[in-house]
């Protein structure tokens, strides 16, 4: 089923409820412009007025995170979904937003970490604690942060895994320097070897 007919999205997140959806659309002028729809098509889809960028993101309040770039570097901005208080949420360039964390606590950026190093994948706290290093893999929780989904590079293609948390974790220590291996994952306590190549955790464990 098409969810959202007539609507072509360069990207999109889902609210945690699973209610509503936020798209990057490009607009005549191929500006990314940012729309709000809820799954249920009550309402109809609106936008984000006043707003450009990328990679749109819901946050843990309902607030839209997202790319902007300024000049030849890009930030990451936080704005309310009437478009208004933008914000830059990280004074540091990001290269590359790689998503958010379901409690609204961390966000996943390549970027250049403390003390002049190259660039790299972080998880960067929002409360402006002390950034993770991560690796270049892609991660989802679950809606109720008891585990996460990870796929992509070094996985091979067409295998993810779902590895449970402990209380208070966005990702098990083991994996906090990156993945070096499937087998790494594979041997963490109750992971769970899904062939897809992609995997978002759903409502129950099934």
């Amino acid at each position: 089923e098409v969810v959202l007919p007539g609507f072509q999205a360069l990207n999109y997140d889902l609210s945690v409820d699973g209610q509503l959806v936020v798209m990057e659309i490009a607009d005549r002028d191929r500006t990314s412009r940012f729309w709000i729809a809820a799954l249920d098509r009550v309402s109809p889809p609106r936008p984000i007025p006043g707003v450009d960028g990328t990679e749109p993101r819901f946050g843990s309040n309902g607030d839209i995170l997202f790319r902007r770039t300024e000049g030849s570097s890009g930030f990451v901005y936080r704005v309310r979904p009437d478009g208004t208080g933008m914000q830059k949420v990280f004074e540091k360039p990001i290269f590359v937003f790689g998503g958010m964390s379901r409690d609204g606590r961390w966000i996943k950026a390549f970027t250049v970490p403390a003390g002049n190093e190259g660039p790299s994948w972080q998880a960067l706290p929002l409360d402006g604690g002390r950034s993770v290093p991560i690796g270049a893999y892609t991660w989802h929780w679950s809606a109720t942060e008891d585990s996460v989904a990870i796929s992509g590079t070094p996985l091979p293609a067409g295998r993810s895994y779902i590895v449970p948390l402990r209380s208070g974790q966005f990702l098990p220590l083991e994996l906090r320097e990156g993945v070096r291996s499937e087998q790494e994952v594979a041997e963490l306590p109750g992971a769970r070897r899904i062939d897809a190549d992609m995997v978002m955790p759903g409502a129950s464990p099934d």
